[in-house]
């Protein structure tokens, strides 16, 4: 019965969704969290020349007549189709002055277009030069830019840089321009890298360390011949890696190139028939002989890949014994065995686009290979370099292995999530008594202070992403992010909401918030939170059929707040990695089209719906696997009042003893909260708690309390104990 109500309200609900994409507004009545706002901005209010994007602009048309162009078409996304780019990548800022994540622009001869998601519409209007025109994606009476581009440009030569343009929507603007007198023009050398010669920020320079495999559970070597046999079950012969959470993963390296993603630059070419592979690294001569600077790792990488300080395969012959290069054997306990993989390795090559494209060329010219298999997200530098009869485009193996930890992942991530939660326990504790005598906190203090009490657990590396702090109208934010000279005071008067997580080598990924309220919450509030919470309960003890996905449960996360007619413009979890990105696929909770990244779908007024033929998968389709992490994390925002949300990080783990599981055979999964963190007694209200999630709610305080109180314990945090134990008393209803 279960299944049929999921399946009917998913089904209402999806008939609302997919009306919204035909007719262009993706908005939500239901959703708060953006403030309403035009679609289209022609001629903006309170804007101002900005000399440095107008002067590039100048210099970027200049070369429009000897490439044989009319226009270009720049985006924020850079050769591995990430969003969020560094500085040396941002191009549509440097062009435009774009302050956001998800944007893209045409520049024509005369005009200036841009097309922004509704979370940096109101940032873009502000930071653009006033010759910009402005859109909303998915906002009312917005044309798509393939759209736009045939109305005002008619017959016309359209340029963009391969290399940081999806292949799939590559394909999809030469689909829709295929009727039309309009033409899509590669230019191998992106113009506005040739042009933006001033103030260009340098690339990043870091040191890439080995992760030992006591902490990654399998050698490179083993998951490389893992590769092989996916490889061979899907009859392709090559594989390329170009999606930035792959490589780190499958060699077992990790570096901070950008951000907090214990990522970096590379590109993998693989070849199984040749038992070969091919990995590109910046200044990879110097990262291959450059001393480690993780005090837990003692090799360089080029004694981790066997190669010599060139870059070269080069196999070693001695026995090194059970040291940081060990492939170990595992049990339940961890780590017992280690023995050297010495015989395999692989070739480092310099970090060029147009080496690996000449790679993947050569690789898939020979007669013998079937098919090239790239990621969907692959740009389409890449995606031409392979004739198209070879193409072998899907979610590579990397990226559903990596999803599933061995043990030793899954003891990292449960080890690293509780004590992290410890540290951050140990800041609250703190926050909540000096804000109760009377002492000055800003949310821009509580974003920095909860750092230092992760800098004494041994394994912790970095911050897992910004901290998000809010405090009443600044916790309604998606991304409240303070600073020092914007930055709300913390009272007992308002909803306090921190969303912070960390990085571990051991390895593990934390993604946690929680939302309290130090004085006398309004009825609304308490209502609002206690909503939240019976969600969080529900998918926290939901059990679900093998092979179902995130679509299939999300409603469970929303129906509480149906209910009273509101919801929320996220996905209600993300999978999440081990020692790696926070929000790293495959899977993902979800039904609606917004997610933390973007108020609406990527493709959201780039293409009509049947242009959109050539799409990226969605993540919330993928079934979910035992021992998969994924976070769970519903929440409510109202802009200018209220912020509430809630978010543990869960193992899918399998579930035994149904009352009639014998009978079926059906293999059922269910989620194991590894967050560890005590909810706000202050905003429940109790009597609104069915008994099942009075029952879940009692259970989860008692594991805070047995597993939490321990490691506080060897921290000699009496506050902290004192905290923990007066939010884990047994609850009845009526309390």
């Amino acid at each position: 019965m279960l299944s049929c109500a999921v399946s009917t309200v998913l089904l209402s609900f999806m008939l609302i969704t997919l009306q919204g994409i035909y007719g262009h507004d993706y908005g939500s009545d239901c959703v708060q969290d953006i403030p309403h706002s035009v679609g289209f901005l022609p001629h903006r209010e309170n804007c101002s020349t900005n000399p440095i994007t107008k002067a590039r602009v100048g210099k970027l048309r200049d070369v429009f007549f000897e490439n044989g162009i009319d226009a270009y078409i720049v985006s924020t996304e850079d050769a591995h189709f990430r969003h969020r780019s560094s500085p040396h990548d941002s191009r549509l800022a440097a062009i435009s002055g774009f302050p956001g994540s998800i944007g893209i622009a045409i520049i024509t001869k005369t005009r200036l277009v841009l097309w922004s998601d509704g979370r940096a519409f109101n940032a873009a209007s502000a930071s653009l030069d006033c010759e910009w025109e402005l859109y909303r994606k998915g906002g009312p009476g917005v044309p798509t830019m393939s759209s736009w581009i045939k109305q005002e440009l008619g017959d016309s030569v359209i340029g963009s840089c391969p290399t940081f343009l999806s292949s799939a929507w590559w394909r999809n603007f030469e689909l829709s321009f295929l009727k039309s007198d309009i033409r899509l023009q590669a230019i191998e050398v992106d113009l506005v890298e040739q042009i933006w010669t001033d103030n260009r920020p340098p690339e990043s320079t870091v040191t890439i360390n080995a992760l030992p495999t006591q902490f990654s559970g399998r050698s490179w070597q083993d998951k490389v011949r893992d590769t092989f046999v996916e490889m061979e079950k899907a009859e392709v012969d090559v594989l390329v890696l170009s999606d930035l959470d792959e490589c780190p993963w499958l060699f077992n390296m990790r570096a901070f190139d950008f951000g907090y993603r214990p990522h970096f630059f590379a590109y993998a070419v693989i070849e199984r028939r040749q038992n070969s592979a091919r990995l590109y690294l910046h200044d990879h001569t110097s990262i291959l002989t450059r001393s480690p600077s993780d005090p837990d790792v003692h090799i360089t990488i080029m004694e981790h890949l066997n190669t010599d300080e060139n870059g070269n395969c080069k196999p070693r012959t001695e026995d090194n014994g059970p040291d940081d290069t060990g492939a170990c054997t595992v049990t339940d306990d961890g780590v017992k065995s280690c023995s050297v993989d010495t015989d395999t390795c692989l070739e480092v090559r310099e970090y060029d686009l147009q080496a690996v494209v000449d790679d993947i060329r050569q690789a898939s010219s020979q007669p013998q290979t079937r098919k090239v298999w790239v990621s969907p997200y692959c740009n389409h530098a890449l995606y031409s370099a392979i004739p198209e009869v070879k193409v072998y485009q899907a979610p590579t193996p990397i990226s559903i292995t990596k999803a599933v930890r061995n043990p030793v992942e899954i003891k990292g991530m449960v080890d690293s999530n509780l004590v992290d939660s410890a540290a951050v326990i140990r800041f609250f504790a703190k926050l909540e008594k000096e804000i109760k005598q009377g002492k000055d906190w800003t949310v821009f203090q509580a974003f920095n202070d909860v750092l230092n009490y992760r800098k004494e657990i041994p394994y912790f590396r970095s911050p897992a992403f910004r901290t998000l702090t809010g405090s009443g109208p600044s916790a309604a934010h998606l991304y409240n992010l303070p600073t020092q000279e914007r930055s709300r005071k913390i009272t007992t008067k308002e909803i306090f909401m921190q969303d912070t997580g960390g990085q571990y080598i051991n390895p593990g990924t934390t993604d946690l918030t929680r939302s309290f309220h130090y004085g006398e919450p309004t009825e609304t509030e308490k209502e609002i939170y206690t909503r939240v919470l019976m969600v969080l309960a529900d998918i926290s003890k939901l059990v679900w059929p093998k092979g179902r996905t995130g679509h299939d449960i999300d409603v469970v996360a929303r129906q509480h707040l149906w209910e009273i007619g509101l919801d929320f413009s996220h996905e209600s979890g993300h999978s999440i990695g081990s020692y790696g990105g926070v929000t790293e696929g495959p899977a993902k909770i979800s039904s609606s089209m917004s997610t933390f990244l973007s108020d609406v779908p990527l493709h959201a007024s780039i293409f009509t719906h049947d242009e959109n033929k050539h799409h990226f998968p969605d993540p919330s389709e993928i079934p979910l696997e035992e021992n998969m992490f994924l976070t769970c994390e519903p929440g409510f925002y109202q802009v200018g009042k209220i912020g509430v949300r809630l978010e543990n990080v869960n193992r899918v783990k399998s579930v035994q003893g149904l009352k009639f599981q014998s009978t079926t055979q059906c293999q059922f999964l269910g989620l194991e909260p590894i967050t560890l963190i005590p909810f706000e007694p202050n905003l429940i209200i109790y009597d609104m708690l069915s008994l099942p999630q009075l029952e879940w709610l009692n259970a989860y305080h008692q594991t805070v309390l047995e597993k939490v109180v321990p490691v506080l314990k060897e921290f000699k945090d009496e506050d902290a104990i004192k905290w923990v134990l007066e939010r884990t008393k047994t609850v009845k209803r009526g309390s």
